[in-house]
C-alpha cells in the first residue's frame, strides 16, 4: 500500500499529525480556533413523544459561522466522530450532532417497517434541528452570535449518508411496497458524506449523485456499509426516482486507495484493521476545502479542489474528481 511520507509525522500525536498533513495540503482560511466540545441540547420530538439529545461543538470566539448538522451511522452516536467534527469546528464551523432514535442501540430493527421508521425519524430529526436553532442557542448561551442560519450543510456517515441525500433532494422508492422516502427540506446548501450509500445493501450504485445541492463523497474499495464486511445480497434494490430538471449540482468524489467504512476504526466503531491516519487526515482537509469553497468562496479552497492536486501530491493514493 502506498503511503504518504512526511518527515514530521514521527513527531506528532495523531491530532498533531493530522494537523500537519492538513497544513501540507489545505488547512482552511479560518483558525485553528479554540472550541467548546461539550455543548448539549434537548429537543422534543412531537410526533413520537420522545426527547432527542444533541451535542454541539463550536468555536469559542467570533462568528457567525456556517452550521453542519451531522447524522451518525447505524447504532452509533454523536461521540464517535470527534476526529472529524472537532477538526471542522476548529476551522470555523458549528457542528450539531443529533443522537437519533437508533443511537447506542436505542432501537434495533426487526423488520422492514422498523428500518423505515428509523430512516424516516432520522430525516425529520434533521429538519427539527433547523426549526429549533434558536432553541438550541438558548440552551447554549455560548452560541450567541455564532449561528449563520443562511449557510447550513448536511453531513453524515453510513446510513447517515442516506439521510443527507434525502434531505438534499433525493427520492427513493422501495419496490416491494412502493414506499417513497422523501423530504421537502430545502435549507441545506451542501452535502458531505463519509461513505457511499450506493455500496450498501438495497441501494443502487451512484445514488450519491442524486442530491440537488453541491455534494462531497469520500469512499474506497473496502467501504461496504452497514457491517463493513462486504455488500450484502439483497432480494430487491431500491429505486432512485427521477429528479427535477434543476437538480444538477457539482459532485465531488474523493477515492481513497484501500479506504474502508471506518478509516480503520478511527470513526464510528473499533474494527480489526490498521487505523488509516492518512485517509482521515486527507478526508478532513478535502471536505474542509469543499465547505470553505461553497460557504466562504475561498480562492485557496477552490484551487485545492482542482483535479490532480491530491493525486500528484500523494503518489496516487487519493484521487479527487468533479462530476
Amino acid at each position: 500500500m502506498k503511503k504518504l511520507i512526511l518527515i514530521s509525522a514521527l513527531l506528532f500525536s495523531f491530532n498533531g499529525w493530522a494537523d500537519g498533513i492538513a497544513k501540507t495540503f489545505y488547512d482552511g482560511v479560518v483558525g485553528p480556533l479554540s472550541i467548546t466540545k461539550d455543548g448539549i441540547a434537548t429537543l422534543s420530538v412531537p410526533l413520537e413523544s420522545r426527547e432527542m439529545s444533541l451535542r454541539i461543538i463550536y468555536p469559542d470566539r467570533g462568528g457567525p459561522y456556517p452550521i453542519i448538522v451531522f447524522s451518525h451511522g447505524t447504532f452509533s452516536s454523536s461521540e464517535k466522530y470527534n476526529l472529524v467534527v472537532e477538526f471542522w469546528a476548529e476551522r470555523g464551523y458549528v457542528v450539531i450532532l443529533p443522537n437519533h432514535l437508533d443511537a447506542n442501540y436505542g432501537i434495533v430493527p426487526r423488520k422492514t417497517e422498523d428500518m423505515i421508521r428509523i430512516i424516516d425519524t432520522r430525516i425529520s430529526d434533521m429538519s427539527l434541528i433547523l426549526d429549533n436553532l434558536d432553541v438550541i442557542e438558548q440552551q447554549n448561551p455560548g452560541l450567541e452570535g455564532k449561528l449563520n442560519q443562511d449557510m447550513i450543510i448536511a453531513a453524515g456517515h453510513s446510513i447517515g449518508t442516506q439521510v443527507v441525500l434525502v434531505n438534499t433532494g433525493q427520492r427513493v422508492r422501495n419496490p416491494t411496497n412502493n414506499y417513497v422516502t422523501e423530504s421537502s427540506e430545502d435549507r441545506f446548501m451542501a452535502a458531505v458524506m463519509l461513505s457511499d450509500p450506493g455500496k450498501m445493501a438495497m441501494m443502487p450504485d451512484n445514488a450519491w449523485k442524486g442530491a440537488t445541492a453541491p455534494t462531497f463523497l469520500s469512499t474506497g474499495p473496502e467501504d461496504y456499509g452497514l457491517m463493513g464486511d462486504g455488500r450484502r445480497v439483497a432480494e430487491y434494490q431500491n429505486e432512485i426516482l427521477t429528479l427535477p430538471k434543476n437538480s444538477t449540482a457539482d459532485k465531488y468524489l474523493l477515492l481513497i486507495e484501500d479506504g474502508d467504512h471506518y478509516f480503520g476504526g478511527l470513526i464510528h466503531r473499533e474494527v480489526d484493521k490498521v487505523p488509516d491516519y492518512d485517509g482521515l487526515a486527507i478526508f478532513n482537509a478535502t471536505s474542509l476545502a469543499f465547505m470553505d469553497a461553497y460557504t466562504r468562496d475561498a480562492k485557496s479552497a477552490w484551487a485545492f479542489l482542482k483535479p490532480n492536486i491530491l493525486s500528484s501530491a500523494t503518489d496516487g493514493r487519493f484521487l479527487l474528481t468533479v462530476e
